[in-house]
């Protein structure tokens, strides 16, 4: 199963059409040609002994048809990116100006940088690369034939001379971390996602992301964090799109059984040690007890995420106590689990982002909580799996659609002061 997983094509309706382009644009290629041999065939002659009129005006339309087509497909194949492929170290570095801080995505970050790769701007992220280079390439060409409108594309990568990893995603135009969004250091009280509609669609956006990682494209992601999540898009047009797809992959953080490269494992002759990536509060139990990130490991990380999304909370935040002058530890699963257990709609109102203002269903944000809670089980078996979870969000989002629409304030009024 691992073994066939490898080649498996992962690619939505519009990455079929990429991987369809080439034999198309052949095909296409051999249409003029066809057509041609077709049209030098004798046509039947009338009672009257002459040729009919229609001919030329019919071989006129195939040859007008057959170059529409084939235009239409090299528009096709021109609209397309070149990459992902394989980049060397040098083309990145001209890229950043030899990664000076420049060109940097944020102030103090030495391993993140924006530039413009073959007209494509573009992110470009350090990873330390914990697999042997010549196995990237292989997962690359896989990786790289998956496309989803909630995943930001990855472009390419090039390993560096002292060991390290540079990724080359998309660079989403106008994007913000949803971790800024919902809790944006200038102005905590304000939030964009003032609705409760809004913050379903991105939960929505994620869980199909995610679950696109792990079936479609056969993979684990374990970067995911409200800091990973990009939301893109204005009022009530918001859309997130999940970053980093492909990174624990490609550096080699995965274990053999969930990277999907079968014959990169047989080629491995020692075992390099694993220092696990993750971030504080994302990381399921048994990451931080030393064990592989999984697609269990991906759930735990996803509850939490729907977690903030409902609550606007941070997953781990200490606060000053000042009756005992120490720091208290509050995680955000607990506080959840207090206030699912409380009974009743009140203990649930009260926990739920205020800025959302009560204007939400709140048995619908208890069925999202008791959904997220599920997700971050401690015992990995008792997680469900993804596909699951996508189907339970998307419904609570097209339920809340429904409820929306039905209190929006009606917009399209006109009062008259005239006198009858």
């Amino acid at each position: 199963m691992v073994g066939l997983r490898r080649h498996q094509m992962c690619k939505t309706k519009s990455a079929t059409a990429t991987a369809a382009t080439p034999s198309m644009a052949r095909s296409s290629a051999t249409t003029p040609t066809t057509a041609t041999a077709h049209g030098r065939r004798s046509p039947r002659a009338n009672t009257n002994g002459t040729h009919p009129t229609s001919y030329s005006t019919s071989s006129a339309a195939l040859s007008t048809s057959s170059s529409s087509a084939a235009s239409s497909l090299q528009a096709l194949k021109d609209s397309l990116p070149d990459l992902p492929l394989l980049l060397t170290f040098a083309e990145l570095a001209a890229a950043t100006k030899n990664f000076s801080p420049a060109h940097r995505l944020a102030p103090g970050s030495s391993n993140s940088f924006r530039c413009a790769l073959r007209g494509h701007p573009a992110a470009v992220f350090r990873r330390a690369l914990r697999r042997d280079p010549a196995e990237v390439s292989a997962r690359l060409a896989v990786l790289g034939h998956c496309h989803h409108a909630a995943i930001a594309r990855l472009y390419g990568a090039a390993a560096s001379p002292d060991g390290a990893l540079f990724l080359a995603y998309e660079l989403v135009p106008g994007a913000a971390p949803l971790s800024a969004l919902l809790r944006g250091a200038n102005n905590p009280s304000f939030t964009p996602l003032a609705s409760w509609h809004s913050r379903l669609r991105l939960a929505a956006d994620a869980c199909d992301a995610l679950s696109y990682v792990h079936l479609q494209a056969g993979t684990v992601h374990n970067r995911l964090s409200s800091s990973s999540v990009l939301v893109c898009g204005q009022g009530p047009l918001l859309r997130a799109k999940l970053a980093h797809f492909g990174s624990a992959d490609l550096a080699g953080e995965l274990p053999d059984d969930e990277s999907g490269d079968k014959e990169a494992r047989q080629r491995r002759t020692g075992s390099r040690g694993r220092r696990i990536e993750g971030t504080r509060g994302y990381m399921a139990p048994e990451l931080t007890a030393g064990g592989s990130p999984t697609r269990r490991s991906d759930v735990f990380a996803l509850g939490v995420l729907l977690l903030e999304l409902v609550s606007g909370q941070e997953p781990v935040r200490y606060e000053f106590n000042k009756a005992t002058g120490d720091y208290e530890r509050t995680s955000l699963i607990e506080s959840a689990s207090a206030a699912s257990a409380s009974g009743g709609g009140e203990g649930m109102r009260q926990w739920v982002d205020r800025r959302l203002k009560d204007s939400f269903p709140v048995d619908a944000a208890e069925a999202l909580t008791t959904l997220a809670l599920q997700c971050v089980s401690k015992e990995p078996a008792a997680r469900p799996e993804m596909s699951w979870v996508a189907a339970k969000v998307s419904k609570l989002f097209l339920e809340a659609q429904d409820w929306a629409d039905k209190f929006r304030i009606p917009t399209d009024i006109s009062i008259s002061m005239a006198p009858r």
